[in-house]
């Protein structure tokens, strides 16, 4: 999710503290539908999906595009609530849901603090500091990693995929400045420098990776429910840090990965800032975000990108741009891609109702949708999708994004959902061409020609 405009710093999240959900409140009505129409240079940035066709998910040999959701309680709330929402999800013909593999805190005798409250999500958490031994220790218990193990059984029970999210550049559920606080340290990009650091984020992929589901007696990585595993959830580094750093990073990290688990794929989870091509900050390398290089790693499998034109402050018609330049970058290196998030706000009132910008979020949408569909796209990804609570009711919007199941929104997302599965040109163009592998229950990348390395030769040689 996207923590923080450029112009508002990072109280433009849109998770976690009453200051940031008291700013989801503010009026929204300055955006109109009527200022949706795009002008003529984005119109005319299509693609012929005939032309260097995109490369493909698969799965069981054939390929996968797909309507996702993002969610970020699925391993620690109560069994009726993660079933509720894995249940929206399979009604709606989602395939993948997003969530995070991560509730890091302090030590447990509060000698190092938390960086995000207690440390706890509902008293559950994956991490904490061990002063004496100076290390993580992991929490593989009830109120610990067996939420998780719960949320990948109930969504291979409903055929559902799951992207876990190894660590967030934000400070809810701890992440990336709870590492650094560990060691401490507090310069945020720190965490992709500092060797300690580095070994201590790999420890934490080590053991959930090569975790036994406490239900399945499986390891996760030999659990073919799992999509892929993600780096972070938008990583960044901090103003002024070259992008190099976070390349870097990313490349050591994605490498690792592929050496513990050649079973799934790997994302970086970035929001897909640009360098170059634009005006806006987005097109600026942000915070050391170069989206080409990342998806040009080797060992990287997919690229990422968000998109949330409130919270960046684009304006609306910039996303049709946005979104056929991140098309470019995955044909340039032969990947899948992935609109991975992407969010409109709505309005409610006390009680929860819509009471404005529901005709604008259906507009672009529906626009969304579409353009990631006509220009060969894989697969597009909302945020968020909520459901019941357990105390009654449905779970509170809290950053004005969440979708519910039956809602007019859910309903337009399964409409399109049925047409990334059935019509999606970017699966369509994969014809009858055969898979470079045996069918598998693993999600794969079918590639259309071994561009990849060409790609990050001529960058990096």
């Amino acid at each position: 999710m996207a923590h923080g405009s450029h112009c508002f710093g990072f109280l433009g999240t849109r998770r976690a503290s009453a200051a940031r959900r008291a700013l989801a409140g503010l009026a929204l009505g300055s955006a109109c539908v009527g200022c949706l129409k795009t002008p003529d240079r984005y119109a005319k940035s299509t693609f012929d999906v005939n032309v260097n066709p995109p490369a493909n998910f698969e799965v069981d040999g054939a390929p996968l595009c797909f309507v996702g959701a993002n969610n970020y309680y699925l391993a620690y709330k109560p069994k009726p609530m993660v079933d509720d929402v894995l249940q929206s999800a399979a009604s709606m013909g989602i395939k993948v849901v997003r969530i995070w593999g991560f509730i890091d805190r302090g030590s447990l005798d509060g000698s190092v603090r938390s960086i995000d409250g207690d440390g706890t999500k509902d008293g559950f958490y994956f991490q904490a500091w061990d002063p004496e031994k100076h290390h993580a220790v992991y929490n593989d218990g009830p109120n610990g990693l067996q939420g998780l193990d719960y949320a990948l059984v109930k969504a291979n029970e409903l055929g559902l995929k799951i992207v876990l999210v190894l660590t967030n550049n934000w400070k809810d559920f701890g992440g990336m400045d709870q590492y650094l606080a560990w060691y401490g340290l507090t310069t945020h990009h720190d965490f992709y420098t500092e060797s300690a650091v580095k070994q201590s984020y790999k420890d934490w992929v080590s053991h959930l990776v090569l975790r036994e589901n406490s239900l399945t007696h499986r390891p996760y990585r030999d659990d073919p429910t799992i999509f892929a595993w993600e780096l972070g959830n938008e990583p960044r580094g901090g103003p002024g840090t070259p992008s190099n750093v976070l390349t870097s990073w990313a490349e050591e990290m994605a490498t690792y990965l592929k050496s513990i688990d050649p079973n799934h794929l790997v994302a970086v989870g970035d929001e897909g800032f640009l360098d170059g091509g634009g005006e806006h900050w987005t097109y600026k390398a942000n915070d050391g975000v170069d989206h080409r290089s990342l998806t040009g790693i080797p060992a990287v499998d997919y690229g990422t990108f968000h998109m949330y034109p409130e919270d960046w402050g684009t304006g609306f018609t910039w996303a049709d741009h946005w979104i056929s330049e991140h098309e470019r970058v995955a044909r340039e290196f032969g990947k899948p891609t992935v609109l991975e998030e992407y969010g409109v706000k709505l309005v409610r009132d006390d009680a929860g109702r819509v009471t404005g910008g529901l005709d604008r979020r259906l507009t672009l949408y529906a626009r969304w949708n579409d353009l990631v569909l006509k220009r060969g796209g894989n697969a597009s990804m909302f945020w968020m999708l909520a459901g019941i609570e357990a105390q009654g009711g449905v779970y509170k919007d809290y950053d004005h994004y969440n979708v519910y199941r039956g809602d007019d929104t859910a309903n337009l997302l399964a409409d399109f959902a049925k047409r990334f599965a059935s019509s999606a040109p970017a699966c369509a163009s994969a014809g009858d061409a055969p898979s470079p592998a045996a069918p598998s229950p693993f999600v794969r990348v079918r590639r259309p020609a071994p561009v990849v390395a060409l790609g990050w030769a001529l960058n990096h040689g």
